[in-house]
């Protein structure tokens, strides 16, 4: 638990490191008034007022410094990992990262949608980024795992691939959680910042975004089969195996550090 965020902050280019992640999501988030060619406008600005109502429930309710300092050390996250997972090649080589809207980010709890370019075709997958300070891991595990129960997968409702002509609302997508503990993501911050894209593209937390992805899909694939949800399964089985490719293909040498959300991941999956 991040418990003295403030002095955390002191330690990294927090400043220089927001605006620039700011920027980034600003730049690059999909905005749902672009799709008022499928949606009807009327719901477009429903969503959207939904957006605002939420995110101002969240405003009032947090009274303490230190929920807004993680809240922000949390978005710089999501734009690094957005970033350096396409130029630093951190999910694989042939991969693109779209910025999901603060809709589908709010009510569906995806933050990104991967999209693998596997020649033949493309093999998508939804990621919930989290950082162990700021969200409850165990309880997003529980969401995903009712929602197989129940037969369902992700979906984005405003989506739009970068590598075919898809446009729409994105369903029936595999669901995984990538996240670091504090001390990792203070070190990411203080690398990005300064655009040190030499140590980012060797850093060894692409090896654990990896990892934890594999175990999700090997874990939700066999909780999918118990559950008689054999396509769930199937899905999930699909998108292990373009991750484990990505892995194996890594040129970079794995010096096997993993840090503490590591650890405590393994523990939400037995």
């Amino acid at each position: 638990m991040f418990e003295n965020p403030e002095k955390r902050v002191e330690q990294v280019n927090f400043p220089k490191a927001l605006e620039k992640a700011e920027k980034i999501i600003n730049d690059y988030q999909i905005n749902p008034q672009d799709f008022d060619d499928l949606y009807d406008k009327v719901q477009i600005s429903e969503d959207i007022e939904y957006v605002k109502e939420r995110k101002l429930k969240w405003t009032n309710q947090s009274f303490e410094t230190h929920d807004d300092v993680n809240k922000k050390l949390a978005t710089i996250f999501e734009a690094i990992i957005f970033t350096e997972g396409e130029s630093s090649e951190w999910f694989g080589s042939n991969v693109s990262l779209i910025k999901t809207s603060d809709y589908d980010d709010i009510k569906n709890g995806v933050d990104a949608v991967a999209e693998y370019d596997l020649n033949d075709s493309v093999s998508r997958v939804a990621m919930a980024i989290d950082v162990t300070f700021n969200h409850d891991v165990k309880k997003k595990i529980s969401k995903i795992k009712e929602n197989i129960k129940n037969g369902k997968l992700t979906k984005v409702k405003y989506f739009e691939s970068e590598l075919d002509d898809m446009r729409g609302e994105l369903s029936n997508i595999p669901h995984i959680i990538v996240g670091a503990d504090v001390d990792t993501v203070r070190e990411l911050v203080n690398e990005w910042s300064e655009n040190n894209s030499e140590v980012l593209g060797n850093h060894g937390v692409q090896f654990q975004f990896l990892e934890e992805s594999i175990m999700q899909c090997e874990y939700f694939s066999k909780y999918a089969m118990e559950e008689g949800q054999d396509k769930i399964a199937q899905k999930y089985d699909s998108i292990r195996r373009v991750l484990e490719n990505q892995l194996e293909d890594k040129n970079i040498k794995d010096n096997g550090t993993r840090d503490s959300f590591m650890g405590d991941f393994q523990k939400y999956l037995t």
